[in-house]
């Protein structure tokens, strides 16, 4: 497992001293601690868990609530059992799209999942199966264009097509939602160095952005719109979403 890889967070493990590391862990904890806010029912499923730190920061904040993780990545479930383990907490390795259970969950939680899938409306129409009567679903995506600086991203979305992706399935946004800025890190963009040599996350990907200007030359485009309206920043948008 690589310290600085741009796909998942393992907190132990980042730098105290460096601000990019702390500010990364920062925006994603400010999304759990909103979804801890809103949580409702005994059962909780938390979609692509990553190593559990969040996860377990639902169950502890909940210890009457039975909170299970979902992820795909047999490593980072191995992980969250070795280092996130609490009474009302399980783990389990498997696919989000495929993913089923006995019974349904009153609360599903789905942070910065939904642009890694390559097919969003299946994974949603799988929220909505799983979803006890009444239940609700806290997600994140990213709402600034991310495709040229993540390879682990295959789709963007803006606030208007992240809210229709689950209105279909007749899952209506409250008003209640967190937007967050990320600022942008211009130190060691274009490092050569390999990830175990990186000294934050964000090194070396401008040479990636690069590499997918050559191979989609029209992205700049949604790149340069996005610069204009934000500046140099990544938005995330965190809604709250009830069953109709």
């Amino acid at each position: 497992m690589s310290t600085h890889s741009i796909e998942r967070i393992y907190p132990p493990d980042l730098d105290p001293e460096n601000p990019s590391d702390q500010t990364t862990l920062r925006i994603h904890l400010e999304r759990y601690e909103f979804a801890a806010q809103h949580l409702s029912g005994d059962r909780v499923l938390d979609m692509a868990c990553g190593c559990g730190y969040g996860t377990a920061l639902l169950a502890e904040q909940h210890p009457d609530k039975q909170v299970t993780g979902v992820d795909i990545d047999p490593e980072a479930i191995a992980y969250a059992q070795r280092h996130y383990r609490l009474p009302n907490l399980r783990y389990v390795c498997a696919d989000a799209e495929r993913f089923e259970a006995e019974s349904g969950f009153d609360s599903i939680v789905s942070l910065e999942t939904i642009e890694h899938l390559p097919h969003p409306p299946r994974l949603i129409a799988n929220y909505a199966r799983l979803l006890a009567a009444g239940g609700r679903v806290i997600a994140s995506v990213p709402i600034t264009p991310t495709l040229d600086g993540n390879p682990h991203h295959l789709h963007d979305f803006s606030r208007r097509s992240f809210l229709a992706l689950f209105s279909h399935h007749r899952l209506r946004p409250h008003a209640q939602h967190l937007e967050q800025i990320q600022w942008w890190q211009f130190r060691g963009l274009f490092s050569r160095r390999p990830d175990h040599a990186k000294r934050h996350r964000s090194e070396g990907v401008g040479n990636a952005v690069l590499g997918y200007y050559r191979r989609h030359p029209t992205y700049l485009f949604s790149r340069l719109a996005a610069m204009l309206r934000y500046g140099f920043s990544n938005r995330y948008l965190t809604c709250l979403f009830l069953a109709e």
